[in-house]
């Protein structure tokens, strides 16, 4: 998937995208009373991959409803959401038919 597809798909379901500087992570998905947004540390981010797959993961919070507190300490839940939020990033940007082609092709 295309990095454009994927600021479309934020744009599509109401996801306001921020540039903000965040300590120790890329980006963050936020949801507040009913509204989402993304912020993305565009200065960390660097390349266009790393942007890709930063914003494939914070949607993939948006739309896995994989959400959690900021002030969350439980590393259970923390894992949890996040490996949901993974996956649907992976699911996105590599999608099966295409992995399952790229392995065909490999033997």
């Amino acid at each position: 998937m295309k990095l454009e597809i994927l600021y479309d798909l934020a744009e599509k379901e109401n996801i306001k995208i921020y540039n903000w500087h965040i300590e120790d992570a890329d980006g963050i998905f936020i949801n507040i009373d009913k509204i989402n947004a993304i912020a993305l540390n565009y200065d960390e981010l660097g390349t266009y991959i790393a942007e890709k797959q930063t914003l494939a993961e914070e949607l993939g919070h948006y739309y896995m409803d994989a959400t959690y507190s900021p002030y969350c300490q439980n590393l259970q839940i923390i894992s949890k959401q996040e490996y949901r939020a993974k996956k649907w990033a992976y699911y996105a940007l590599i999608p099966y038919e295409k992995l399952k082609s790229a392995f065909k092709k490999r033997n």
